[in-house]
């Protein structure tokens, strides 16, 4: 063979090893501060949440990340609560640009939930010896992550006849920078509980999602997309057996849930929608659809809100926790006039029930308005009672109110002394202007603006103050 030849071949594959050898260093140096920095992130935005143990035990090629979240406070010594929640991950790492030999990649990683060995057997068990958790990543050359985490099913029997029953689930996710995707998909999961004081039977069936958001930092400001649906909710609840009365039931089926959000100069905006139809006891929803909004949420403000409430309702700290309600009183007032020169707002834009063939609507907005930096300094009361608005409306059948007075009567008395016990009502509402009658439809209309309220137009009294 030509000498040439075998000496460029010889330094083609020093020079192949060499790139490997390189960027495996590179890439798990990369893989080591990102990997430790994600479990402090976490504790970071929930005080609930403490990293206990860390350690990085890093190879040329490969690396093992373990770490132990702490869920839940110390107990003090001689308190009856029990011990927090200690869960342990062991997330082993191969190094690209060849990860393993078998791709092209910065680093692909394989997480998992490490338990005891006494539960790790009996979960064993139950799962066919799969592991509760796992999780297997990809990050590429780029940045972008992929991961595929996978729970498996398993059915739980306990002592006193409880059953825990769960289809397993699986969720893809994709990273690229900013943006964050993911696809949810969860069969089924069934409860079953008795004891002296309830017994409880709930199945969930038919559970998707996906969806993305972007942005980076807290996870409160994440705007974007996202799309679910649920095939069945079906929930049964009773009390002790020795008071024989029938349990409380309800169902939903064919549910579809959506929103949308998005930052813009720092304001918040968003929509969310739900639909499906269902029961509760022997009352038939035929149909349910149901919008609510938000407008003009200052970013900032509400990220404060949001925070403070989990730093203090949540704090394992004894002394804060002693006057955490007067802490998160005094913030969440400091955080909410943050929001208001901003003018926001909460609608219920839609509220819609079809029942026996007929359909009810109602809608409500509730938002401030025109607040100025130097009516800040009033006190929050005062400042809503000025600049609060509220406007709403809602329209109903009749044959609801009939219904409802039967149902709540339980059926008993005489139904024609109801009837007309109704009417008179219905007759003196209409009278004062709280209801208009359009035949068989029942509707009004309210607002309340700068301290006034008005119902179907006609200015309502305060409480107190003398009749105009």
């Amino acid at each position: 063979m030509n000498a040439k030849l075998i000496a460029g071949v010889a330094g083609a594959a020093v020079l192949a090893a060499a790139v490997v050898v390189g960027g495996a260093a590179v890439t798990g140096s990369q893989a080591k501060k990102q990997l430790q920095a994600v479990p402090l992130a976490w504790q970071t935005q929930w005080p609930m949440l403490k990293v206990v143990d860390q350690s990085y035990d890093k190879h040329l090629f490969s690396a093992t990340h373990k770490f132990t979240l702490q869920i839940g406070c110390t107990p003090a010594a001689g308190a009856a609560s029990g011990e927090p929640l200690l869960l342990t991950f062991s997330q082993h790492v191969q190094h690209g640009p060849l990860p393993g030999l078998r791709s092209v990649a910065a680093a692909v990683i394989d997480t998992e939930l490490v338990l005891p060995e006494a539960q790790r057997k009996a979960l064993a068990e139950l799962t066919g010896d799969q592991p509760p958790l796992t999780a297997h990543t990809v990050v590429g050359l780029t940045g972008a992550h992929h991961t595929r985490l996978v729970t498996p099913q398993f059915q739980v029997r306990g002592p006193k006849g409880e059953q825990f029953g769960w289809q397993g689930l699986q969720m893809d996710i994709d990273s690229n920078g900013s943006t964050f995707k993911y696809d949810l998909s969860l069969p089924g999961a069934s409860v079953s509980a008795r004891d002296e004081k309830m017994a409880i039977d709930m199945k969930l069936a038919g559970i998707k999602a996906h969806g993305e958001a972007n942005g980076s930092g807290s996870l409160w400001l994440r705007a974007g997309k996202a799309e679910g649906e649920l095939g069945l909710l079906e929930l049964s609840m009773a009390g002790p057996a020795a008071q024989a009365q029938a349990p409380m039931k309800l169902s939903f089926s064919q549910l579809k849930l959506s929103s949308d959000s998005s930052l813009d100069k720092g304001l918040i905006s968003g929509t969310g929608r739900f639909s499906g139809r269902g029961a509760v006891g022997d009352l038939k929803l035929d149909k349910i659809d149901v919008q609510v909004s938000i407008k003009r949420l200052h970013a900032a403000s509400y990220e404060r809100l949001m925070q403070h409430m989990m730093d203090v309702s949540n704090t394992c700290d004894a002394g804060q926790a002693a006057v955490a309600p007067q802490m998160l009183l005094a913030q969440m007032q400091e955080d909410l006039l943050g929001l208001l020169p901003f003018s926001p707002e909460y609608s219920l834009d839609k509220l819609a029930l079809e029942i026996d063939g007929k359909r009810g609507e109602a809608s409500y907005a509730f938002g401030v308005n025109g607040v100025s930096e130097a009516e800040l300094k009033q006190p929050l009361p005062a400042l809503l009672m000025s600049k609060a608005q509220l406007r709403g409306q809602a329209k109903l059948p009749l044959a609801w109110v009939e219904s409802a007075f039967v149902r709540f009567g339980g059926g008993q008395g005489d139904t024609a002394a109801q009837a007309e016990m109704m009417n008179v009502m219905l007759t003196r509402m209409t009278t004062d202007g709280f209801v208009v009658r359009e035949g068989d439809m029942l509707s009004t209309q309210f607002s309340f603006d700068k301290g006034q309220m008005l119902v179907n137009g006609k200015p309502l009294a305060r409480p107190g103050a003398p009749a105009q």
